[in-house]
């Protein structure tokens, strides 16, 4: 059997562990890591392939825990967009966007909502190799109130019994999560600052997600809507956003310290709102964005230092922000005080286990798929330089950049 052995200056092995020097990282052809240890113990047999990588670091592949694989990343008005596309049309964007970020380093994209079964279907054409693009682990569409966010995608629907009625088709169609608008959000008429679904409801998707092996994860730009999905025993919250009637900072330290003890992680999708107030003309629009990106910053920051896990995911697809551009999303966290190692935990190690796939990617270790990523310079020290990818492995092939 062939064997590839990368030798890189740093390794980062997704654990949370700081960037190692002196070691080297063995693969074989059937895409599975074969060994990770001191590079003078792993010699190269006469058929290998090498690739001696100094001034480069390697680390897992990334994991983007929260897209929208048909979505533009134009800022086009939701409803128009959705309803101007065919499913075939979303398809293509889909697989499109999924390439895209195959391509900037992140071999694993969590897609958190599409219409009908566009991305279900990608999927499998992803995994069969009839099109190039990350892996993907997909939703479906989401479960939402009558009137609420994220409607376009198909999944409306109201009370204890279709609820579960509901959690109980998207299973059957082959969703690999649960995904539950909480609250509004960008969808017109729905209401970000209010929880969407009952307390009776979100308990009811719940226990009938968990009784058929499926994790749940929700949206939530309220804190009323998080306290509901705490109450209910999720996995994980998208946004996490503490906001109020009339204000964006009802931040919650109680609240948090729940969080913390159950074991919720958070993704809190930070690009969206540096991208805004940076790529938006100057004006009343984008300061708004940019008084949000403050206040969410400071909110990460704190669930951080609560102790509360953090996933990493940019809401890739919504408004302006680009399926590429990745690295833009570990910067922010950054800016909330974690670590460069500890954000690329965040993206790798952390979400592998945020979505129960620990043992398939997400870390560099024996046994583990070969979805590898080489950049330049000392990504535990410059998390610039996970914009500057060398080279990308999903299961051991060698992605063309």
């Amino acid at each position: 059997m062939t064997r590839t052995l990368i030798f890189p200056e740093w390794l980062i092995d997704g654990t949370g562990a700081d960037a190692q020097v002196g070691q080297a990282l063995v693969f074989g052809s059937d895409g599975r890591i074969e060994a990770v240890g001191p590079a003078a113990e792993l010699q190269p047999h006469e058929t290998d392939v090498v690739v001696r990588a100094p001034g480069q670091t390697l680390l897992p592949g990334l994991i983007n825990m929260h897209a929208h694989l048909t979505l533009a990343s134009d800022n086009a008005p939701f409803v128009p967009y959705m309803d101007a596309h065919s499913d075939v049309a979303l398809a293509l964007r889909a697989a499109h966007n999924a390439a895209a970020a195959l391509r900037a380093g992140v071999t694993t994209v969590r897609d958190c909502g599409s219409r009908g079964r566009t991305v279900l279907d990608v999927r499998a054409g992803t995994a069969d190799r009839l099109v190039a693009g990350a892996r993907i682990v997909s939703a479906g569409y989401a479960l939402t109130i009558s009137g609420g966010h994220m409607r376009p995608f198909g999944g409306e629907v109201d009370g204890v019994d279709g609820v579960r009625q509901m959690v109980r088709r998207l299973v059957s169609a082959g969703a690999d999560f649960i995904k539950v608008a909480g609250s509004g959000g960008g969808t017109p008429g729905s209401l970000t600052d209010y929880p969407s679904f009952s307390a009776e409801e979100f308990q009811a998707i719940a226990v009938a997600a968990h009784g058929l092996g499926r994790r749940v994860t929700v949206h939530c730009t309220a804190t009323a809507a998080i306290t509901r999905a705490v109450d209910a025993g999720v996995d994980s919250i998208e946004h996490g956003y503490f906001a109020a009637p009339g204000t964006i900072d009802a931040y919650d330290a109680g609240l948090a310290d729940r969080l913390a003890a159950a074991g919720i992680s958070i993704t809190p999708t930070l690009q969206v709102f540096r991208d805004m107030a940076e790529y938006l003309p100057p004006g009343p629009e984008r300061d708004t964005w940019q008084r949000r990106r403050e206040t969410l910053v400071d909110h990460v920051g704190r669930l951080h230092r609560a102790g509360v896990r953090l996933t990493a995911g940019s809401d890739a697809g919504w408004r302006l922000t680009g399926f590429d551009t990745y690295w833009r999303e570990l910067e922010e966290l950054g800016t909330c005080g974690l670590s460069p190692v500890e954000v690329i935990w965040a993206a790798t190690g952390a979400a592998s286990q945020a979505v129960g796939r620990q043992d398939e990617f997400g870390t560099l270790r024996a046994g583990g798929s070969a979805d590898l990523l080489l950049v330049d310079g000392n990504a535990a020290r410059d998390l610039r330089a996970l914009a500057s990818v060398r080279a990308v492995y999903l299961e051991g092939r060698h992605v063309i950049l």
